[in-house]
């Protein structure tokens, strides 16, 4: 050691500082270490664990991160179809209206043309039935 070093080595709630004018022994060196290594070691644990803790909760926490965008890409895609479905069924009713107005006016177009075909009808069982009825009393 130098002549203006010092040796500081810490137990618990005591802090050794032995100046190099004390004339230090190579002991100093070994009991610093101890001593160190003693008291970084239950630091050096309570940090590994807090390391592992973060890592665990890192993972647990991208696990949920994962999970939640799982659920968020399917919730997209259910509103995805479902708008899709929504538009096609609207598409149809529109479609389907339209197609009843064409039928209901061909129906209408077609009850007049039976009524003037069941009118015109009705008017030549008249006139065969007069013709008939003449002829009946001419001939009679």
């Amino acid at each position: 050691m130098k002549q203006d070093e010092t040796c500081i080595f810490e137990e618990p709630k005591k802090k050794l500082v032995m100046s190099a004018s004390e004339k230090p022994s190579s002991s100093c060196s070994v009991m610093s270490t101890v001593a160190l290594a003693r008291d970084i070691d239950p630091l050096l644990k309570d940090l590994n664990e807090k390391k592992q803790s973060f890592k665990r909760n890192v993972v647990s926490l991208a696990a949920e991160l994962k999970d939640v965008r799982n659920r968020l890409a399917s919730q997209e895609q259910s509103y995805a179809k479902e708008t899709l479905t929504r538009k096609e069924a609207e598409t149809k009713a529109k479609s389907m209206e339209f197609e009843i107005g064409r039928l209901q006016k061909k129906l209408k177009e077609r009850n007049e043309h039976q009524e003037v075909y069941s009118f015109s009808n009705c008017i030549k069982r008249y006139k065969a039935t007069r013709h008939y009825s003449k002829h009946v009393r001419d001939t009679g």
